[in-house]
């Protein structure tokens, strides 16, 4: 009987995250972008999953005073030599000892890798741990459309279908509110050709997407990924 194969060995190197704590021009527009109308200058800000680290590192260059969670040991060792605050991976574990600390919670294409009782658990512990009015901001494979496929089923390590009706459902009897659900930030791109081809990608989307929405009469966007904003409610 042979050992069972652990689908995050080797993790950070299929995902291509060799320079970490880096952006890209291109990554500050899109991070500017996603986090619009929220706290991030001065602001207590987690990030749950934080990957390669280049959220977290554009945030402190933005004077956040950042804290964060992940699994992959590669990744701790580089954050904590950076003086990031880690947090439990299991962040349900330490959220009373953070109740009402946070402006901000961003998870960036982590939840789909929860199961469904894992997401509700996280979802409560996020809720305790964000100040009234603040934000989590989640951005997963879309459930909702054939699209979705290809980035749900491209990773082995996902474990739950995710939409905007499932956190519909999810958050009843929370303080959470929806305050923002679509496609992705779409950053314009630093140079004239650039910008030319992504208007051209995104016009085409929203075409096939308004077109599907009328066929089947739907209200969604059928784009691969979307980004889900919660609000925490005042009082």
């Amino acid at each position: 009987m042979t050992d069972a194969v652990d689908p995050y060995a080797g993790y950070e190197n299929w995902k291509g995250w060799h320079d970490l704590f880096r952006y890209t021009p291109d990554k500050a527009d899109y991070f500017a972008g996603e986090t619009r109308g929220m706290a991030v200058a001065g602001a207590n800000l987690l990030e749950i999953g934080f990957g390669s680290g280049d959220f977290l590192q554009w945030a402190r260059d933005r004077g956040a005073n950042i804290a964060g969670t992940e699994i992959n040991p590669a990744l701790l060792k580089a954050a904590a030599e950076r003086g990031v605050e880690l947090l439990d991976a299991d962040f349900e574990r330490v959220a009373d000892a953070h109740a009402g600390r946070f402006d901000t919670i961003v998870a960036f294409d982590v939840f789909e890798h929860f199961s469904l009782g894992e997401v509700t658990t996280r979802l409560r512990a996020a809720e305790r741990m964000l100040k009234p009015g603040g934000h989590l901001v989640m951005r997963f494979p879309n459930a909702q459309s054939p699209f979705g496929l290809a980035p749900q089923h491209g990773d082995p390590t996902h474990r739950s279908y995710l939409s905007r009706s499932v956190f519909e459902q999810l958050i009843q009897g929370s303080a959470f509110e929806i305050a923002r659900f679509g496609h992705q930030f779409r950053a314009k791109g630093r140079t004239p050709a650039v910008r030319l081809v992504r208007l051209a990608r995104h016009l085409l989307r929203d075409l096939i997407s308004a077109c599907l929405n009328f066929v089947y009469t739907t209200r969604f966007p059928y784009d691969a990924v979307v980004v889900l904003v919660l609000r925490k409610k005042a009082g």
